[in-house]
């Protein structure tokens, strides 16, 4: 277990105070939980948090596992296999309005801190030069009606190419089915999310833009839990809470030791290429300090399901439940 010592160093490394960071009592066993997320750089929160020790100093022993794709994830949250997750804020606004791919009568994941505003790029295959080129091509998303999708159709219409008329529409999964989308030519262009998108370029494939300049403020992934499950275990949902805040700040304030998390966590990453993905990360469209949500990000999301996932949606307060932030602040 961290000691009280080491607890009051995280304190100061994040410039908060020390009842805020340390939450667990000395030589307590540390409670289990089971988060999972996509993979990538935008992770680096979850790494810090497991290999800084603040997930520890809560009284927490935190597992993360990659999902193939946001279906497999919801089924496995929704089932109670993890109790903790990211999520694109996107995919539980389409759920929670019966749009997903699986439909739930009892459906309660909601959104409780916030990750990043974006951090993907509109990737293209090598012999894609412009936006024009796409026309009459293949388009890969994780799913057709969430996930980064809209964001797609949108910077799309924004370059005069209309959903459903001038391009064809693949559901693959996650970020590695959309790779191998690109690489084996089933598609020419997908939103693919950090360090991927640099990888395929350093392969040929290119960039057509940052999909967080292209759509604006939005709001892209979030820290996600069911209410059912959050409301059972108030304790352990505020140390987690606690540990990915003090994480999530950690990046900004502690370059070397994020980098250095990075760096550890991408194998065969160079330094340049850590430290221009760390740039990235703290950049506009980028990690948020304090794990906040953006309320403009989220007003973008909703106005893209009211145009794509083709019904209306409610105010966020159905998406996001702001009350256990508030709780928490108020100790």
């Amino acid at each position: 277990m961290m000691t009280y010592a080491r607890r009051a160093a995280l304190a100061l490394m994040v410039g908060l105070p020390l009842a805020f960071v340390a939450g667990g009592a000395a030589g307590a066993e540390l409670t289990p939980i089971k988060m999972i997320g996509f993979g990538g750089a935008t992770n680096l929160p979850v790494w810090v948090a497991v290999d800084k020790g603040f997930f520890e100093s809560q009284g927490l022993a935190v597992t993360l596992d990659r999902t193939t794709g946001s279906k497999e994830q919801i089924q496995d949250i929704m089932s109670g296999k993890y109790q903790f997750a990211t999520s694109a804020f996107d995919n539980i606004v389409a759920y929670a309005d019966g749009q997903g791919a699986t439909k739930f009568d009892d459906f309660d994941i909601v959104a409780v801190l916030g990750v990043h505003s974006g951090l993907n790029s509109v990737v293209v295959r090598p012999e894609i030069k412009s936006y024009a080129d796409l026309r009459g091509k293949t388009v890969a998303v994780d799913a057709v009606a969430s996930g980064y999708a809209t964001v797609l159709y949108q910077i799309l219409k924004n370059k005069g190419l209309e959903k459903d008329k001038d391009y064809k529409i693949i559901s693959v999964g996650g970020t590695e089915g959309r790779v191998k989308a690109l690489q084996d030519g089933t598609a020419q262009v997908a939103i693919v999310s950090l360090p991927q998108d640099v990888q395929l370029q350093k392969e040929g494939f290119r960039i057509l833009d940052d999909a967080a300049a292209a759509i604006g403020d939005y709001q892209g992934s979030a820290y996600v839990v069911r209410q059912s499950w959050a409301k059972a275990h108030p304790t352990e949902l505020q140390a987690l809470m606690r540990a990915v805040i003090a994480a999530q700040d950690y990046v900004f304030e502690n370059k070397a030791g994020a980098m250095a998390v990075l760096k550890a966590r991408t194998p065969g990453a160079s330094d340049a290429d850590v430290a221009a993905m760390y740039d990235r990360l703290i950049g506009p469209g980028g990690l948020t300090r304090h794990a906040e949500i953006n309320p403009k990000g989220v007003d973008m999301v909703l106005k893209l399901r009211s145009v794509y996932g083709a019904a209306s949606v409610s105010p966020p307060s159905k998406y996001i439940d702001q009350s256990y932030l508030e709780r928490l602040r108020a100790r």
